[in-house]
Order: C-alpha cells, then sequence, then structure tokens
C-alpha cells in the first residue's frame, strides 16, 4: 500500500508504462484543514503514468466516500466520491516550463514522488459546500422552540408580519 516511488525506478517503465491500483487508508489527520470531513472510507486510487523528456503526468482515479454534516440536522451524510485528475512532475533537468497552458507542474523534491498529499487535495477540491441528508430532504417540517424550518414556496406565501398593517391599508 504505498503510493510513493523513487523517480529511477518509474523510468524504468519508461518504454511499457507504468500503471498501479491501490487501496490507500488516509488518515483523517491529513483533513484537518476541513473540519467538516468527519470520516473517510478507505480510497480506491488506480492510474497510469505518462513519460516525457522532461515530465510524468499522473492520470489518477480517485473512488471512495467520505461523511459530512447534513447542511439541517446536521447528522452524518456518507457521500460518495469519484475524482479524475492529472499531476505532472518536472524531471531534473528540465527548468524551462510553458506556463501559459495554465497547468500546474510540480518540482521533485529528493527524487521521490509522493501522490497521497495530491489525492488528499483532489478530494478537499472536490468536497460539495453542502450535503443535506435524505431524512432531512423527506421531512421538511424541522422546528423547534420560536422557529420552524420553511419551504421555498411556503415562504413565499407567507407575509412578512411588519408588512401586515400595509395589506389591511389597501383592503380599503
Amino acid at each position: 500500500m504505498s503510493l510513493s516511488w523513487t523517480v529511477p525506478d518509474l523510468l524504468q517503465y519508461r518504454q511499457e508504462g507504468f500503471s498501479f491500483h491501490e487501496e490507500v487508508v488516509l488518515p483523517l489527520e491529513l483533513f484537518s484543514a476541513d473540519p467538516e470531513i468527519r470520516k473517510i472510507s478507505p480510497v480506491d486510487v488506480k492510474g497510469v503514468t505518462e513519460f516525457s523528456k522532461r515530465s510524468l503526468t499522473f492520470h489518477i482515479q480517485i473512488k471512495g466516500a467520505m461523511v459530512l454534516p447534513c447542511a439541517v440536522t446536521l447528522e452524518d451524510v456518507n457521500y460518495p466520491f469519484k475524482i479524475n485528475t492529472s499531476e505532472t512532475f518536472l524531471l531534473a533537468g528540465a527548468e524551462n516550463v510553458d506556463e501559459s497552458r495554465g497547468e500546474f507542474v510540480y518540482r521533485i523534491d529528493e527524487e521521490r514522488i509522493d501522490l497521497v498529499p495530491y489525492v488528499v487535495e483532489a478530494i478537499m477540491v472536490e468536497k460539495p459546500m453542502r450535503v443535506v441528508s435524505e431524512k432531512a430532504k423527506a421531512d421538511p417540517g424541522f422546528s423547534g422552540k420560536g422557529w420552524s424550518l420553511m419551504t421555498e414556496k411556503a415562504s413565499k406565501d407567507q407575509i412578512d408580519p411588519r408588512l401586515e398593517k400595509l395589506k389591511k391599508f389597501f383592503d380599503k
């Protein structure tokens, strides 16, 4: 279970290509920048490596599920995800980069490529802003002391109590 390789090991596969398929357990501490991610299942990571004279490009598919809070009830909601991404790393001696194409390229540190930080980043970028549980979708009638959850239609039909007297003014 590793998504880390040395550059010389990868370059051995330059002619026939290099593919990988791993199930990776990502510790929740890696997602500490986003406390809404409550839990993450083991992540299935597979991909292929594209070799060029100046770079290595990893085309990666990431599948898994994370637990997020419901935007209405704060209950746990299981949110499955499937992400496709590409990460490009410059080989030693490839200093001239065409940044006009808008691609992100990374320098290789210590002749080792570790994809785990890039997998974590891809998951965090693809996390939705909010999720709503099936229970909250089915029963939108939540209420408490002094408040109730209204549907959009009900809020349009209700008259603001501050403007109730104006309605009586036009009835005359």
